[in-house]
Formats: structure tokens, C-alpha cells, sequence
């Protein structure tokens, strides 16, 4: 809890970061159950290390593919249920009501099709707006509109100012922004200067594991110190196998575009990573629009303050989005209707 509150510059919200951590472990224990094949060393979960943690608690799948696997195994829930999923399907307006959000106004992107679906209880788990910047680790997809949607419909936005800029985004030439993980970091890798000196430590006493916004701040003093010169992240001096084996998606990814990380460093930069701001919600996803609310990265709890630590993003979303469906299942949801209607 500790490691949260520190990491959010004193700007967290104690009653979130306290839901946060007292029920983590047991969302946890779903991902288990649901078939997410963590990490393990000796019949135990492994545990890595992350910028701003005090010890190792950081629970990996795939060696770097942890989302991944999460994903795929949310999916295969989602697939044996019920659950209507609408592909190709755009969001864009929600309607109001009496004061109620009632209903979504889609577009469907291939046919160009128009339609309204009404539900007693909507939710926005849209994601971040990592796209409205030049730079960022984000996909395609990560445009902000569902904080858009929400606010047009009234509900209230709040810490929008904090947005997160991962220290490490590899920065080639030819390459897209690709994310170089903190737990590289957290394994030992080194963030040097153009002529190879390590310079973390003049920046902070936790060094190349001090809070993602001090190491992204050192990084671009050290940018700008050398009139834009590059900084570089090493994990060369580990074992080779050491770091395939870790790290296989980034390996692999580098040595598309001719770049061996078990034999030389690689450049990186800052890029902008994770949206702290979004949705006011309180601890239930509530929003102050009836019927409303919000989850994950379009929401706002105040849970990570004004910097988020490390591997806090995808706790957020499974704790926080599970207490949603708790307290709205007091709401029994209505049949979900469509209306179709011509776009102009």
C-alpha cells in the first residue's frame, strides 16, 4: 500500500488504494482459476521486481506476455457465457434520460449501420488516450472517446493532467514506439548515456528503479543535456538465455529490426503510457450520472494519484470492475434492445 501511496505523490485516494490491496490478492486467485498460466520457479509463483516496489511481488506470464495471457483467458470466459460481443461496433453517443444514462448510439464501421441499444446499467471501459500524442506505448485504438462520451453525457472528469510517460519506449529508427518493460529493470537492466555511464543514481536513491516519472524526467535531463543525444537501456551484461527466456516478445521484437539486446543496448525515450485521469468514479465504478459507470484506464478513482506504480494498471481494472458488477447487480438489467436508424 505503501509503495501505491509514494508512487502517487501524495495525490492518491486512501480508501481506493486500501480497496486496492486488501482485495488484489483474491482477483488474483481468479486469474488462476480462470486458467492464466503464471510464471513459476520451484512449484511457486514467481515473483519479479518493478520501479518503485520495496520488494518482489510482480506476477508475469509468458516471461513478458502477461497481458496476454490474461486476455486470453478473459476471452475464453466470454466465450462460454452469454455475453454478446458487437465487433466492428463504434460507440458514439450516450443518451440521457431524466437524467439517466439509458442507452448507447453505435456505428457499425464496416456497413456504416446506425443503431440505439438501451440498457439499465451502461459502462465505459474504453481505455486510454495515448494516441493524442506523438509518442506512445498505446495501440490504435487508445483515442480517449469513452472520457469524451461520459463527459458529453454529464458525468464529471477529474486528474485529466496526469498522464503517465513510460520511461522505456524503444526508440529506433525504423521501428515503431514498442514498450521495453520495467520488469527489464526491475531483472537489473541499466539505463546508460551515450558513452556508457549508468546515471540513474544521481537522480534518485532507488537508481534505475526509482517511480517511472522521476526515470522519465532523468531521462529527458539527459536528452537534453546532450542537445537530444540518445539513452540507452542494457541488459547485455545478463546471460543471454537469461534474457530470451525473460523477455521473449521483446527480444524477438528488437531482433526484427536488427537489434540483439543480449549483445548491445537499446535506445530509448520517454512515450506516454497510461491516462491517471478519467471518469469520476468512487470505489463501487459508480459515476455521478444514474446508471452510468466506469472502469479501468477511462476511469478515475484517484487509486494511482498522479503517478501510477508499476503493474498497478490491470489490479485496477480486475478489482475495480469486479466491485462494479457487485453493486449494480442490485439493478436487475433490462432486455437489451436495438433500434436501427439511418447515419447521416
Amino acid at each position: 500500500m505503501q509503495d501505491t501511496l509514494t508512487a502517487g505523490a501524495g495525490l492518491c485516494d486512501r480508501e481506493a488504494v486500501e480497496v486496492l490491496t486488501s482485495e488484489g490478492p483474491q482477483r488474483v486467485a481468479n486469474l488462476i482459476q480462470w486458467g492464466v498460466p503464471f510464471d513459476t520457479m520451484h512449484g511457486e509463483i514467481s515473483l519479479g521486481m518493478e520501479g518503485a516496489h520495496s520488494r518482489p511481488r510482480i506476477l508475469h506470464a509468458g516471461g513478458d506476455a502477461t497481458g496476454q495471457h490474461i486476455e486470453l483467458a478473459l476471452a475464453a470466459r466470454v466465450a462460454e457465457s452469454d455475453i454478446k460481443v458487437l465487433e466492428y461496433t463504434l460507440a458514439t453517443r450516450l443518451v440521457i434520460e431524466d437524467g439517466r444514462a439509458v442507452a448507447v448510439e453505435t456505428l457499425n464501421s464496416n456497413t456504416g449501420q446506425c443503431e440505439t441499444y438501451s440498457a439499465r446499467i451502461i459502462v465505459v471501459g474504453t481505455g486510454g488516450a495515448g494516441q493524442l500524442y506523438k509518442y506512445t506505448t498505446n495501440p490504435e485504438v487508445a483515442t480517449g472517446d469513452g472520457v469524451a462520451l461520459g463527459f458529453r453525457a454529464g458525468a464529471r472528469v477529474m486528474d485529466m493532467e496526469f498522464y503517465q510517460f513510460h520511461p522505456t519506449a524503444l526508440s529506433l529508427e525504423g521501428a515503431p514506439t514498442f514498450l521495453l518493460s520495467e520488469a527489464m529493470r526491475g531483472e537489473g537492466a541499466v539505463l546508460r548515456d551515450r558513452e556508457g555511464n549508468a546515471f540513474m543514481s544521481v537522480y534518485h536513491p532507488m537508481a534505475d528503479l526509482a517511480p517511472r516519472d522521476v526515470v522519465s524526467r532523468a531521462i529527458a535531463s539527459q536528452m537534453d543535456k546532450t542537445d537530444g543525444g540518445t539513452v540507452y537501456l542494457d541488459i547485455s551484461h545478463l546471460p543471454a538465455d537469461v534474457v530470451q527466456n525473460r523477455f521473449p516478445t521483446i527480444y524477438h521484437f528488437c531482433l526484427n529490426y536488427d537489434l540483439d539486446i543480449t549483445k548491445e543496448p537499446a535506445p530509448v525515450a520517454p512515450a506516454a503510457h497510461y491516462m491517471m485521469g478519467g471518469i469520476k468514479i468512487d470505489t463501487w465504478g459508480r459515476t455521478n450520472v444514474p446508471g452510468l459507470y466506469a472502469c479501468g484506464e477511462a476511469a478515475c478513482s484517484a487509486v494511482h494519484g498522479a503517478n501510477r506504480l508499476a503493474s498497478n494498471s490491470l489490479l485496477d481494472t480486475l478489482v475495480f470492475a469486479r466491485r462494479l458488477v457487485s453493486s449494480s447487480l442490485g439493478q436487475a438489467p433490462a432486455e437489451v434492445q436495438s433500434k436501427k436508424k439511418t447515419c447521416c
